[in-house]
């Protein structure tokens, strides 16, 4: 399974004052990544053009823009939603699994890990969900970690991060459906991976951020959300928030 992740970084509507940041990722199987990469671009095509289809890469913040839903309030169907809707749709279809942490804690909400002896709790928060939903979901699969490419010395520092907690913690070894070391890719037209990260990121950034437009496709992405009910009879979301 590849799981590809992406990050947003937001003010919080009602009060700029307040930030966040989000970390989400959305697990692909691997055999299967020709077929979703062909459908979606066909989704693509049939919403926004040939011309983007095979030029363009998905990115929530323009599919997601404040125009779009001005048009549909004034009653002119926006194809850019048409194409979210559909594309969420399709999502649930394929039983395309979500996580992801959102942090108002302004130490942590950026992602970039400071010690790398030490991996901020965030990631570990995300970590815990994909391995749980790897071992009760995909039995026997093992998840690569795919982020979407940042600066050199933020990818340096959390790629050391991540794969000390794996190996030399009891808790990242107890992980064991996830593979050690993280992979980083650049998003591009024809990178479905980071693409669907970045349209998952994005609805639930504008969520958290206090969106009342994005409710609805807010309320079809939680189909996605992996969760689980833990030893203790509580019942755990695969989206973590952590409150400042």
């Amino acid at each position: 399974m590849l799981i590809f992740f992406d990050e947003t970084f937001r003010a919080y509507e009602r009060n700029p004052a307040i930030s966040l940041g989000a970390l989400c990722g959305i697990a692909l199987p691997e055999d299967n990544l020709a077929r979703i990469s062909q459908d979606v671009f066909a989704l693509k095509r049939k919403h926004l053009g040939a011309d983007y289809a095979n030029e363009k890469e998905i990115k929530g913040k323009e599919i997601l823009k404040h125009f779009a839903f001005k048009l549909e309030k004034r009653g002119i169907p926006s194809r850019n939603l048409a194409f979210a809707n559909d594309l969420l749709d399709y999502m649930h279809q394929r039983r395309l699994r979500v996580f992801g942490c959102v942090c108002f804690e302004k130490k942590l909400q950026k992602f970039q890990v400071e010690d790398v002896a030490s991996l901020d709790k965030t990631f570990r928060y995300v970590f815990e969900r994909v391995d749980m939903c790897l071992k009760i979901e995909r039995p026997g699969r093992f998840g690569k970690l795919v982020f979407d490419d940042r600066d050199f010395d933020t990818n340096r520092k959390n790629a050391e991060a991540i794969t000390r907690f794996f190996q030399r913690s009891a808790t990242g070894l107890a992980l064991d459906s996830i593979i050690a070391t993280p992979f980083f890719a650049i998003s591009q037209a024809q990178n479905v991976g980071l693409q669907l990260a970045d349209f998952v990121t994005t609805i639930i950034g504008m969520r958290f951020q206090s969106n009342e437009d994005i409710k609805p496709f807010f309320i079809k992405l939680q189909r996605q959300m992996f969760e689980y009910v833990n030893n203790g009879g509580v019942r755990v979301s695969g989206l973590k928030v952590i409150r400042g």
